[in-house]
């Protein structure tokens, strides 16, 4: 980072003094514990504590400067006043990228968005000095520190937007303010503070406003909701689709499992049109596969980039990550889970499975408002449709599963409890996929699954 202190004052709309120019930010920090010599520290407040209360303590370790709301005192050094810290931070971020003149990618959706920023980092850096947000780092809080921390030499940064509640994207979309605006998908997610699908819709629409000009929408065609409310605010969106039937020049479908957790793909683009194999497999991933084309064809890169980027891709934890011990390959999908991506990892499951044994170790799907008892209804029916070997559930919503559900499923709350199921089970061979809602900390599970020898597979981020 090459920002003065001068610079900061001036993004956040301050005169700055002549001292300050002398002043280099070597990082932005808004935890007290991480500020290391030369960082601006941001007292950003929460529900169970209040950055201001720290600033003494960033300065005794190394902050050359802190931005506050209130009045602070004992802090031997400069205090920027502003009347919000995390809206400061946004707009700190939002001019930071201006100084650098990177072009900017912003990629949202219900499910999905995590597994396009890394497949279109991986394909995108063969070309141009590239920037991401580490994981999900994609909210208010998350997106400007992940701006903050690319660099001027990074002439393409690629941000994902995570929003949960109405206004959201309001506050995230104008410190993006993208080139290239992408929506995944749109399904039942974080319901409690959008509403519903047609809410979802219209909350993850709202990037497009933000849209750079001239500059690119990449939206999928597969969900009209989405791209009836994209054509409300974009003339000619650039579409993509896993139906060979859509009208589009962007169109991913999956062929069936390879080996080892691979998926067989056909990809078509303006370039070209083939089969290829790539470390991950599922419907879902194929959704994934065009979009990221179609943002890929937009930066001037062409489908055998595409390809090469994919096929590079290392697994990443907790998001369909397969993991073979012994004759049991273990899906790792623990990271989050709500109801678009649970259907759709729980029928990837199956078809790896392909006549194997299939255990499903599952738990509730949370943020759901007042739908939580249909999605979880839907949920039961699904299984039902599937016909897994065995199935075990940990969750509120146990009864609501099994209902629907229809056969016995097994109730487990620790680890012991499913440790001592799973061994009733008996059985060391096929496939069990792991998946629920991250405050379940459902990765207990797949700890007991793999303890012992255990090989990584191949795998993806969802």
């Amino acid at each position: 980072m090459n920002l003065t202190l001068a610079d900061v004052v001036r993004c956040l709309g301050g005169l700055a003094e002549e001292s300050h120019s002398q002043t280099i930010i070597a990082s932005v920090k808004t935890d007290s514990r991480t500020v290391e010599k030369g960082d601006l520290f941001f007292c950003v407040s929460g529900d169970n504590f209040d950055g201001h209360e720290f600033a003494a303590q960033a300065v005794k370790q190394g902050a050359v400067a802190v931005v506050a709301s209130r009045m602070i005192d004992d802090v031997d050094a400069p205090i920027l006043m502003v009347r919000d810290t995390v809206n400061a931070l946004g707009r700190l971020a939002a001019c930071w990228r201006d100084i650098c003149g990177a072009k900017l990618v912003a990629v949202t959706g219900t499910a999905g968005k995590t597994t396009v920023k890394e497949m279109l980092y991986a394909v995108a850096s063969e070309k141009f000095e590239t920037a991401k947000n580490y994981r999900n780092f994609n909210n208010q809080i998350g997106l400007p520190l992940s701006m903050l921390k690319a660099t001027v030499d990074q002439e393409l940064w690629i941000m994902e937007l995570g929003i949960s509640h109405r206004g959201d994207m309001e506050e995230l979309a104008p410190i993006a303010s993208p080139d290239i605006a992408v929506i995944t998908n749109v399904g039942p997610g974080h319901l409690e503070g959008l509403g519903n699908e047609a809410g979802v819709a219209q909350a993850k629409s709202v990037l497009l406003r933000y849209l750079r000009q001239p500059g690119s929408a990449i939206i999928s065609k597969d969900y009209p909701l989405l791209w009836d409310a994209a054509r409300e605010l974009v003339d000619m969106p650039v579409g993509f689709s896993t139906n060979l039937d859509a009208k589009t020049d962007f169109v991913a479908t999956f062929l069936g499992p390879g080996t080892e957790g691979n998926g067989r793909f056909r990809l078509t683009t303006p370039d070209g049109d083939g089969e290829f194999e790539a470390p991950f497999c599922g419907e879902h991933y194929a959704e994934n596969l065009a979009c990221v084309a179609a943002v890929a064809h937009a930066l001037g890169l062409n489908r055998d980039a595409v390809i090469r980027g994919v096929q590079s891709l290392e697994p990443d934890t907790q998001r369909f990550c397969c993991k073979r011990n012994g004759n049991l390959m273990v899906i790792d999908d623990t990271y989050n889970a709500n109801p678009l991506s649970m259907q759709r990892s729980i029928q990837t499951a199956a078809d790896m499975a392909d006549g194997k044994p299939l255990a499903l170790i599952l738990g509730d799907m949370r943020e759901l408002g007042d739908e939580t008892r249909k999605h979880h209804e839907a949920l039961g029916r699904t299984l039902r449709e599937i016909e897994p070997t065995i199935v075990f559930y940990k969750g509120d919503h146990f009864n609501a599963v099994a209902q629907a559900y229809g056969k016995k499923m097994h109730k487990i709350d620790t680890r012991e409890d499913f440790v001592h199921a799973w061994q009733s089970f008996g059985a060391a061979k096929g496939v069990a996929l792991v998946k629920g809602s991250r405050s379940l900390e459902m990765e207990h599970f797949v700890s007991a699954l793999c303890a012992g020898r255990t090989e990584d597979a191949q795998g993806g981020n969802q």
